[in-house]
């Protein structure tokens, strides 16, 4: 199923979300065209095809695209086909978040192919960093791009970027990318090419073929990524020479790579993954520059180098955000899909367990002076705390917006609360979910871990539901959010003079046992007690 849109959600972001930003001349971009089908009007030629249905798509939509033609703002669009101007921005905002519109063009035209032109229009993404193609000619004009090391291959990557960018072969003043060609024959002069980069803090685009596989990768540069050393780290020997066959094929890939890095107008995975190439088969598999602890030229840690880089670090650069430069915007619009925004009204569930519903929960609490002395664990501060740190705002949520009062990435809710209770004046012993929908504990077993707390709060991470927008970033979501209930959870705690204390350690295995749950999807990510000596 197609991620779905609204007109109406997209405009009403546009005018607060600053990562938004609607063509004030907008135009339609080249190469793409709106085309009535049946009841909907489909989008051809952008970088995905995409449907709007709904009466003013059938009506509207196609002649508010023909008078985009980069001359008329929002208030003569407006007049011109005596509509709403609220409706043309709304619309206007549709369009460009589908990547049918962008800004018209300052000035003369660049002198570039027609080619050229259109393939940076219609793949420059809807929300790119440039609001115009003719920005993106530009970058390309004004940074040269350095070629080294395998001579064929240069010759290759000079016909492949010859017309779009300013090659060089030698230095030069400005602020170049340089981009080395490593084989066996060339694998001896990447160190020197990598010192001079370095030396002069400007960026180095190795890319490596052998007989088997070519490597697009690393990006380097001192001021934002690893270095070559660490994000080469592990990779097996050079495997031949590359087949001249192959020669075109991997000048191609490294160009279009080239010019979505200083062009900032279609999509590459630098500089965050390198990408390896099976040239048998084409499979392709990314591999994160990471920073081995101990490296002398891009870890802040002291001491010997690792041998490697330690997986959480992997999985840390794997998912991290690419800095400012290389940001890209169009991934944002993701918060506004349909079908993600679904998800915060989308609650676990467990029809078949016994429900028992908490005390309502005394707010007023903590308006008082916080509690100077230890109390004991009640039913009522166990609900109250439940209820901050993983609960809705009941007067603020409705069937279309969740109101919570922790923060949560996406306000989606990706993290359970489970409760072990040891204290048999409160509840009969053993393991619940709190649901959070409707203020409840489900009992799950009557099997208690081992303990001294009267009470535990575990919390896993609803990884099917968060990675459905955020794929695996995810699994770092489910810790950031643990993190902020747990902050949360403290301060009541502490409020009501409850003992509190997260725990740095526990037993993955007994937890998955006692909860029925799969480590692999539904991960214990924090433990806390309550109750006993505040």
């Amino acid at each position: 199923m197609g991620a779905e849109m609204k007109a109406e959600m997209i405009g009403q972001a546009a005018r607060t979300d600053m990562q938004l930003a609607v063509p004030v001349l907008p135009v339609l971009r080249r190469g793409v065209r709106l085309r009535p089908v049946g009841n909907a009007v489909l989008l051809d030629g952008a970088d995905r095809m995409q449907s709007f249905s709904g009466a003013f798509a059938r009506e509207g939509l196609v002649p508010l695209a023909e008078a985009c033609d980069g001359t008329r703002d929002h208030a003569t669009l407006a007049r011109h086909l005596g509509i709403d101007e609220a409706a043309v921005y709304k619309c206007l905002a549709l369009l460009w978040t589908a990547g049918a519109v962008e800004e018209a063009m300052a000035g003369d035209e660049p002198p570039v192919a027609p080619e050229l032109a259109c393939f940076l229009s219609r793949l420059g993404n809807s929300t790119g960093t440039n609001p115009s193609w003719a920005d993106a000619a530009a970058r390309l004009a004004r940074r040269p791009v350095r070629l080294e090391g395998d001579p064929a291959l240069v010759a290759a990557a000079q016909r492949a970027l010859g017309g779009t960018c300013t090659v060089v072969t030698r230095a030069t003043a400005e602020d170049e990318l340089t981009v080395f060609f490593e084989t066996v024959s060339s694998a001896a002069s990447l160190s020197s090419t990598e010192e001079r980069c370095r030396l002069d803090g400007r960026p180095l685009l190795r890319v490596r073929a052998d007989a088997k596989t070519v490597v697009i990768g690393p990006y380097t540069d001192p001021a934002i990524t690893p270095c070559l050393e660490c994000g080469c780290h592990g990779e097996a020997g050079l495997s031949g020479e590359p087949p001249r066959h192959v020669h075109d094929l991997v000048a191609g890939l490294a160009s279009h790579h080239v010019t979505a890095l200083v062009a900032r107008a279609t999509t590459t995975h630098l500089p965050i993954d390198a990408s390896v190439v099976e040239l048998a088969t084409l499979g392709t598999t990314y591999r994160p520059a990471t920073t081995r602890p101990g490296c002398p030229r891009c870890s802040a840690a002291q001491g010997p180098v690792a041998p490697q880089a330690p997986a959480g670090a992997v999985y840390e650069a794997a998912v991290a955000l690419p800095v400012r430069e290389f940001l890209n915007p169009k991934d944002h619009q993701a918060h506004y899909y349909t079908s993600n925004i679904r998800l915060q009204t989308q609650f676990k569930d467990w029809p078949s367990r016994p429900h028992t519903a908490l005390p309502v929960p005394d707010l007023s609490l903590l308006r008082h002076e916080p509690c100077q002395d230890s109390t004991p664990l009640t039913l009522d501060g166990l609900s109250l705390v439940l209820k901050i740190a993983f609960g809705l705002k009941d007067s603020e949520t409705t069937a279309e917006r969740v109101k919570r009062w922790t923060a949560a990435g996406g306000n989606i809710g990706c993290t359970t609360a489970h409760v072990v209770l040891r204290d048999a004046s409160l509840l009969p012993p053993g393991v619940y979910a709190y649901a959070d929908q409707d203020h409840t504990l489900v009992a799950l077993s009557t099997a208690v871990p081992e303990g001294d707390a009267p009470c535990e709060i575990v919390i896993t991470g609803d990884l099917k539901k968060i990675m459905r927008k955020y794929g695996t970033f995810g699994f770092r979501l489910t810790f950031l959010d643990a993190g902020c209930a747990l902050s949360s959870a403290r301060e009541v705690a502490r409020h009501l003079g409850l003992g509190f204390a997260p725990r740095s350690d526990w037993d993955d295995d007994a937890f998955a046992r006692v909860l029925n749950a799969s480590p692999a999807e539904e991960p214990v990510v924090a433990v806390a007690t309550l109750g006993g000596t505040a």
